[in-house]
């Protein structure tokens, strides 16, 4: 069990990768901390509970900074600190260009970018002094490709990458890992939101053929928080079957 010891705090757990990155977490013998906005966290937690591993769960809005420092104080009053933090928490508003709302693009920029950023803040505060610790954002290939139809969700995610090399050049020297994971087309909610042909052009733009699965990003976030990627930070590792976009 590669996470053995370690505690981790994971964003937007309740479903989908959230849910898979919780879940292999658990597997690989880390405590965990979940958050997300519905009670299906909660349901989570007792699930993973119920099959012997430890894990602490609170519901709320990552966009509230009270709820944001609250989750860091969990982790400090319940296990003492942090060692890994994975802001997986996201939303896509599809909008073409002319016709995107710009309360949808700020709510955007909101979940996938600002709350991910000051949660940033506060966890490296909580990392073990001198022994760092890893920092994982769930960006994706809408934001190193770029997308259309998504502009705004891409413009997000492009946003993301960026914080993540910038943090993990200044965090270097304090021994924090920066990195992110850019999905490709992955089976979530999120994903079954859209249009039957506009999913279906996306799963036939996968060489690999198929669709990625949730648990396929999360033996990648695994491998992240891991010692085995001791000497990787900032790097954005593409997890998409060779999409074509």
């Amino acid at each position: 069990m590669i996470l053995q010891g370690k505690t981790a705090l994971i964003t937007g757990a309740s479903r989908g990768i959230g849910a898979a990155i919780a879940t292999e977490f658990a597997l690989e013998g880390a405590r965990l901390v979940l958050s997300a906005r519905t009670s299906a966290v909660t349901a989570l937690a007792e699930r993973l509970r119920a099959a012997g591993h430890i894990v602490e769960a609170m519901q709320g809005d990552i966009t509230e900074d009270t709820h944001a420092r609250a989750l860091i104080q969990l982790c400090r009053s319940k296990f003492g600190g942090l060692d890994a933090l994975i802001n997986n928490a996201g939303v896509l508003l599809q909008g073409k260009l002319g016709m995107m709302r710009l309360e949808d693009s700020r709510r955007m920029f909101e979940v996938n970018v600002l709350a991910a950023m000051n949660l940033t803040q506060y966890a490296i505060r909580a990392f073990p002094k001198g022994k760092g610790g890893a920092v994982i954002n769930l960006t994706s290939i809408a934001g190193t490709q770029g997308i259309d139809g998504i502009a705004a969700y891409s413009a997000s995610k492009a946003a993301l990458i960026g914080f993540t090399r910038a943090a993990a050049k200044e965090l270097a020297s304090v021994q924090v890992r920066v990195n992110a994971i850019a999905p490709g087309f992955i089976d979530t909610d999120m994903a079954r939101q859209i249009s039957p042909e506009w999913f279906q052009r996306r799963v036939e733009s996968v060489r690999l053929g198929r669709i990625g699965q949730p648990r396929d990003i999360a033996r990648c976030a695994v491998f992240l928080a891991s010692d085995d990627a001791a000497y990787i930070t900032g790097q954005v590792l593409g997890v998409d079957g060779g999409m074509a976009v």
